[in-house]
Parts: structure tokens; C-alpha cells; sequence
């Protein structure tokens, strides 16, 4: 990766770590040039794109299971913590 301006830069140009930049990304909240970014990391970070696929996979099943709208918030941090606990 030739080390583009990190678009998730915190105004001190603090690097953020993966686990923020993939919340940002699942959140929804971030933006095309963060997303572009994301994918670029991905391609090079085998952990980001296994939490990436896990957690989509997991944001995928939930929604679909209730009835189509949004999970709850506490639900998925619930269901997230109990899979990083097995993962450890």
C-alpha cells in the first residue's frame, strides 16, 4: 500500500487503530474516501478482513432475524463482546 493520507486521522494526526476505523465503517458513518481507504487496508491487514466479514456477516443475521429493521444498539455491542471473549 503506497501509505495514502489516512482519511480516519484524528486532528492531531493521531493514527487510528483498525478496531475504530472498522466501527466507523460498520457504523455507517463513514464516508467514500474512508470506505476506499478501509478496502485498501483490508487488501493488507488479514485481521481487519476477518473482523470485517464476521461483523457484517453478524449485522446481517441479526437485522434479517428482527423482522428487517435495526438491531438494537446494546444487542449487537452484547453479541460483538461475547464474540471477541471466544476469539481470545
Amino acid at each position: 500500500m503506497n501509505n495514502p493520507t489516512n482519511p480516519f486521522a484524528k486532528p492531531d494526526q493521531q493514527k487510528p487503530t483498525c478496531m475504530e476505523m472498522l466501527q466507523t465503517i460498520l457504523d455507517g458513518q463513514a464516508t467514500e474516501e474512508q470506505r476506499k481507504y478501509f478496502k485498501m487496508h483490508m487488501d493488507h491487514c488479514m485481521p481487519c478482513y476477518k473482523s470485517y466479514d464476521l461483523d457484517m456477516s453478524l449485522k446481517q443475521l441479526v437485522q434479517s432475524k428482527c423482522c428487517g429493521g435495526a438491531a438494537p444498539s446494546d444487542l449487537i455491542e452484547k453479541i460483538k463482546q461475547q464474540i471477541e471473549q471466544k476469539s481470545s
